[in-house]
């Protein structure tokens, strides 16, 4: 199995239990306010770190499909500049992946380092549902760098619609 296929697979089972989770836990909690008349304090909390989890490690899997958000109004206007505007569209998605990388790492580890705990769940350290920020643009900038890549290699980057083949 090469680094792509494990990617792949990270990006996806993270994704389906995050999704999954939120749901039970949605519907949790939605049972526990409106039926027993007693809210769950963690449930907000933990759904908001399955977003997180859902936002960071979808990022990767968009650039993958090639359905992430570009706004390509310029393109139109001029096609002649389609291949290079896509260039540097390439280069700099690349450069912001990388960057929100590293600063992800030196936020992550700042949170670790001063023991900042989660509000209602008081025994688990804010930086344990963290950790999966640097991962998530861990694995977008490595898919950014295989999109790049394989439209280089291809000679197509032009042709950013269709997933790259496997």
């Amino acid at each position: 199995m090469n680094l792509g296929r494990k990617v792949e697979w990270f990006e996806n089972f993270f994704l389906a239990l995050a999704v999954l989770s939120s749901v039970i836990i949605s519907i949790i909690g939605v049972f526990f306010r409106y039926v027993i008349q007693s809210s769950l304090s963690w449930v907000e909390e933990v759904a908001g770190f399955l977003l997180l989890i859902i936002i960071t490690m979808g990022i990767g899997a968009a650039i993958y499909k090639r359905s992430h958000l570009r706004v390509d109004m310029v393109m139109q206007f001029i096609p002649r500049m389609k291949k290079p505007l896509n260039l540097i569209a390439n280069v700099v998605a690349l450069g912001i992946m990388g960057l929100l990388c590293v600063l992800a790492v030196g936020f992550v580890a700042d949170v670790i380092s001063r023991d900042q705990r989660t509000g209602s769940l008081y025994w688990l350290p804010l930086g344990i549902p963290l950790l999966i920020m640097p991962f998530g643009y861990l694995t977008a900038t490595y898919r950014a760098i295989q999109s790049f890549w394989a439209s280089l290699k291809a000679g197509k980057i032009e042709e950013m619609g269709e997933p790259p083949k496997k």
